[in-house]
């Protein structure tokens, strides 16, 4: 009987529509009493899919009385398919967040458990628990990767075109995307189809900004503590610049998705993504042989300030309302081991935040750990943002980009002033 409570099988429901959950559910076959833990996520790579999958099964051989359905939702929709599901009491037994302060309503409405104290957080290296707490201490998800926001590049692409190393200020960057585009590559692949990757082409310059100024611009503007116009972290220095580099994009972005975009970098057809490490997964799986780099976006006439923002942003939280709430727990007890680190660096391509797992995984990384990381060219980015809680503001911004990449002139005054405007009229004054 026991063998046959162990016999595993897998149903896989596939939901294909582009803006609506992919699900897969993991099912062990004459399963008695068996009970469905429900997990939803935004991973679109395979590598971070596989890997949930591989746990999700990996548990449910060592607990046979348990099986997982695992939703993935396009990343621009999450947080506002979570909070209907809030307002609907519909929550998941088990979900990801990537930002603790720009989630502060599902947290105080109960449906985060306070993970403070966990035996399992001592698995993970103390440095990549900011990104996971808030302003009070407490921790409230485990973390899974450090993520970082910077250029990922195609060695092979800057190769071709004479390019002999990633460019360390604004000016040799602009010359690198010239070497590019005279080789007959696209400079920089934009997959502006998907919205959520206009905000990322610039969230690398906005970080870094952020870092130099000492403070969250994103929440001082939803605030209403500052204006665009005020220009505190020379956000209109930000915006010139994208307005330079967006004549080295590939033609018709708003027609292209973000797999197509990662599919010209696998190819070698364009030399740079800005956005974040997820990238290099995202490229691999659908080039595994795809020889990347990653490098910080260069936004001064300055070298040393070239650093790269590293930080792990949020992790799997636990739904305290659950009915499930001890076997979510002993779910995080197994992703927070070596095994399931081995297993994400393998198959997700990306540095794990737990302890003492190796950083030569992929190449990619053994250059981003020598480069930087080894040598302190980095920054933490835990408590600054890259978008708005306020999902009307998050609109108008996006709106606002979108704006201001279809003006050809790029104008910057125009679209700082339209966002003041706009971002008034939404808001609550500050008291």
């Amino acid at each position: 009987m026991k063998t046959r409570l162990l016999a595993l099988g897998m149903t896989v429901t596939l939901m294909l529509t582009a803006c609506q959950p992919q699900t897969v559910t993991v099912v062990p076959k004459q399963q008695l009493q068996e009970q469905t833990l429900s997990w939803i996520h935004h991973f679109d790579e395979e590598g971070a899919r596989k890997w949930l999958e591989t746990g999700t099964q990996l548990f449910t051989k060592q607990h046979p009385s348990y099986t997982f359905t695992l939703t993935g939702v396009d990343g621009g929709n999450y947080m506002s398919l979570l909070r209907t599901r809030v307002i609907s009491n519909n929550m998941p037994d088990i979900y990801m967040l990537d930002n603790m302060e720009s989630a502060q309503d599902l947290i105080h409405k109960g449906y985060a458990m306070d993970l403070t104290g966990q035996p399992f957080l001592s698995q993970i290296d103390e440095r990549f628990l900011n990104g996971v707490k808030t302003a009070d201490g407490k921790i409230w998800a485990l973390p899974i990767d450090v993520n970082g926001a910077g250029v990922i590049y195609n060695k092979v692409a800057f190769a071709q075109a004479g390019i002999q190393s990633p460019p360390k200020t604004w000016p040799q960057f602009i010359a690198a995307c010239e070497a590019l585009q005279e080789a007959g590559i696209i400079p920089i692949a934009a997959g502006y189809k998907d919205s959520w990757t206009l905000t990322w082409d610039i969230a690398a310059d906005l970080l870094a900004n952020q870092y130099a100024a000492g403070r969250n611009w994103i929440a001082d503007i939803e605030a209403g503590r500052t204006s665009f116009a005020e220009d505190q972290i020379h956000f209109k220095d930000i915006l010139k610049r994208y307005g330079e580099r967006l004549s080295y994009v590939n033609i018709k972005p708003f027609e292209t998705d973000w797999n197509q975009a990662q599919g010209l970098l696998a190819e070698g057809k364009a030399g740079m993504i800005i956005n974040g490490t997820w990238t290099v997964d995202g490229v691999k799986s659908k080039n595994p042989a795809s020889n990347l780099g990653l490098f910080a976006f260069p936004y001064s006439n300055n070298p040393q300030d070239a650093k790269f923002g590293l930080k792990s942003t949020g992790g799997i939280v636990i739904n305290p309302q659950s009915p499930h709430k001890e076997a979510a727990l002993q779910t995080l007890e197994l992703f927070a081991s070596k095994e399931m680190g081995t297993i994400f660096q393998t198959k997700k391509k990306a540095l794990s935040v737990i302890k003492g797992l190796p950083n030569d995984f992929d190449p990619t990384y053994v250059e981003l750990d020598e480069t930087y990381i080894q040598t302190g060219k980095t920054y933490d980015w835990s408590s600054l943002s890259t978008d708005f809680v306020n999902q009307d503001l998050g609109k108008v911004f996006v709106n606002a980009l979108t704006k201001f990449v279809l003006d050809r002139s790029h104008n910057v005054e125009l679209c700082i002033q339209e966002l003041d405007q706009a971002f008034d009229r939404i808001r609550k004054p500050s008291k």
